[in-house]
């Protein structure tokens, strides 16, 4: 020991930290730990660093590491002729490093490698330590990544991916962990069946079905020891509903790391939905097995209908005009049929895309004639509706939603009011009841009395009902979300977000051939008219005006009552 400390003076060392995100490190120390005690013992032994610790999160199985590669040049320019690392396995898991290392050596520009445990001289019996420690270090790798394979390989073989159960399921940690099947977790399970089953119905968006997921069911995410338990998330619920393991079969990689396999799931584990179900939800939210191939597939097939209820088809118009001025549909076409030009050949060929929309039942009739709408007027009759209909400013946003908690709780208040004094009555009348039969029992009345009375009490139950609870937040709160996406969706959203949109809408497009107008349903209509009642009274509000000071008080500093007058009777059939 005296030794080394009095050769530390001759020498400049490079300290090197490394700390892979992979497997191989899961017990190691983090880089800054590492540093620390490093430091400490070349304060304490007076050993002189040079330049900045070299650090870098990278494994050292493979080839190429941009910090190992720095402290090979520094000792080959003779800036260096030390190391000191926290243990040997920082600097080499393979052979070819392991290698440059003893060469370094054998050159004589490396004196020695020092560890907090020992130091490793240039000397034969110690470079053939150091030889041991660094094969023993490749071997360590490939230990845990042969178990690693094995362990997968026996996972994948008894139906169940590696990692964490998702939410639904649970780990059975009584087992050894790689070994974990699951079990179900009841209470999340019914939660997340109702999710899936609302969802498949094809009338909500993944915000929608966030909403209902966190406001209505309170679902939250598996607790672990440090994070869980939290409402879930958009993205998080995005997650669950692509997840195919809730349809009984899941993806992983290949035995070899190349290419991935489907597995199907344990057999007694549940399926939440049936695969059919969840490729509709890809279908919906896109992903791997979204078919690249669309035909003919439109906004608004199966949207727009004629006032008597017949389809209204669509017609895509591919066409192209050539050189020659002909023009012609391409698709399947390689050339020109007038001239015989081949299309790719074209100096300056004009390629023409129509979208019409007809009634079928009329374009079928022999001697009737029909009419076409095309979508950019259908696009066009949409902005001009949800901007004279739908649009709501920020402002109005935000108190609707602010609100709309506030008047849901004095709604569910206002109900348990009732319904207690409604189950008094109720409690009071059978009591009633029984007294009467055993009156009629005991001959204390007479059947006439008895019957005029039992009357009387069947009366009061009939006006005592159960108090209504209606499920209109949710769909109030995406009505206002609607309001504010719905323009910018038309404009600018793919044809599955104008789907999706127009689904929310819940209405339908009348084209009788002439004119273009919507069918709403009641909750709609009562929407829209308690929209234009409230920016009638209110009309900062309205979005076209700009709101300069939005800390000024404003008439919406309280819930409204504008908005309120018929919503029971509109909002009802939402239930």
């Amino acid at each position: 020991m005296n030794k080394i400390n009095q050769q530390n003076n001759n020498f400049t060392y490079g300290l090197y930290a490394r700390k892979s995100s992979e497997s191989e490190d899961k017990q190691m120390q983090s880089i800054d730990r590492q540093i620390d005690d490093l430091v400490e013992i070349a304060k304490r032994d007076s050993i002189v660093v040079y330049g900045e610790p070299i650090t870098e999160s990278q494994s050292a199985f493979s080839l190429g590491r941009e910090g190992f590669n720095r402290l090979v040049q520094l000792t080959q320019d003779g800036e260096i002729n030390a190391w000191f690392c926290w243990h040997l396995n920082r600097l080499s898991r393979n052979p070819v490093d392991a290698g440059t290392i003893i060469y370094l050596m054998d050159l004589g520009l490396l004196h020695h490698i020092k560890t907090p445990s020992r130091t490793f001289f240039n000397t034969p019996t110690d470079k053939m330590m150091l030889q041991i420690e660094l094969t023993m270090s490749k071997k360590d790798s490939d230990d845990k990544s042969s178990f690693v394979k094995s362990g997968l390989k026996k996972r994948y073989k008894k139906g169940l991916p590696n990692g964490k159960a998702p939410i639904g399921f649970m780990n059975d940690k009584t087992k050894e962990k790689g070994d974990r099947d699951w079990f179900v977790d009841e209470l999340r399970m019914k939660k997340v069946k109702s999710v899936f089953k609302r969802f498949i119905r094809g009338q909500d968006s993944v915000s929608s079905i966030t909403g209902y997921a966190r406001e209505e069911l309170c679902l939250t995410t598996p607790e672990t020891k440090r994070t869980g338990g939290n409402l879930v998330s958009r993205s998080y619920v995005h997650h669950m509903l692509t997840n195919s393991i809730f349809a009984g079969f899941f993806y992983s990689k290949d035995e070899d790391g190349n290419g991935t396999t489907r597995r199907e799931l344990q057999r007694s584990v549940p399926r939440v939905i049936t695969e059919d179900e969840h490729n509709r939800i890809i279908s919906i939210l896109g992903g791997k097995n979204t078919s690249r191939t669309q035909c003919h597939e439109r906004p608004y097939t199966g949207s727009v209908w004629s006032p008597e209820g017949n389809f209204i088809g669509v017609n895509v118009i591919e066409q192209v005009i050539c050189d020659c001025k002909h023009k012609f549909a391409h698709r399947n076409k390689d050339k020109c049929p007038k001239c015989d030009i081949e299309i790719p050949k074209m100096k300056s060929p004009n390629y023409l895309h129509y979208v019409h929309y007809y009634n079928v039942k009329r374009k079928q009739s022999k001697g009737v004639k029909y009419k076409s709408i095309r979508e950019e007027k259908i696009n066009e009759f949409l902005r001009q509706y949800a901007q004279e209909n739908l649009n709501i400013s920020p402002e109005l946003t935000e108190w609707a939603k602010k609100h709309l908690h506030e008047l849901k709780d004095a709604e569910l208040e206002e109900n348990r009011t009732v319904f207690k004094a409604q189950s008094h009555v109720k409690e009071k009348t059978e009591k009633q009841k029984k007294k009467l039969r055993e009156m009629y029992t005991r001959e204390m009345i007479t059947e006439e009395e008895y019957r005029s009375d039992l009357a009387g009490l069947q009366q009061v139950s009939k006006t005592v009902e159960t108090p209504y609870v209606k499920n209109w937040f949710e769909k109030l709160e995406d009505i206002i979300d609607l309001g504010v996406e719905f323009q910018n969706i038309i404009e600018n959203g793919t044809i599955k977000e104008k789907k999706e949109v127009l689904s929310r809408l819940g209405s339908n497009l009348i084209w009788d051939e002439e004119n273009l107008s919507i069918s709403n349903e009641k909750w709609m209509d009562a929407y829209i008219n308690g929209r234009k009642r409230v920016l009638s009274k209110y009309p900062m509000f309205e979005p076209k005006n700009n709101v300069g000071n939005k800390q000024q008080k404003t008439p919406f500093g309280v819930p409204c009552p504008v908005v309120l007058p018929g919503q029971d009777s509109n909002l009802r059939p939402l239930d």
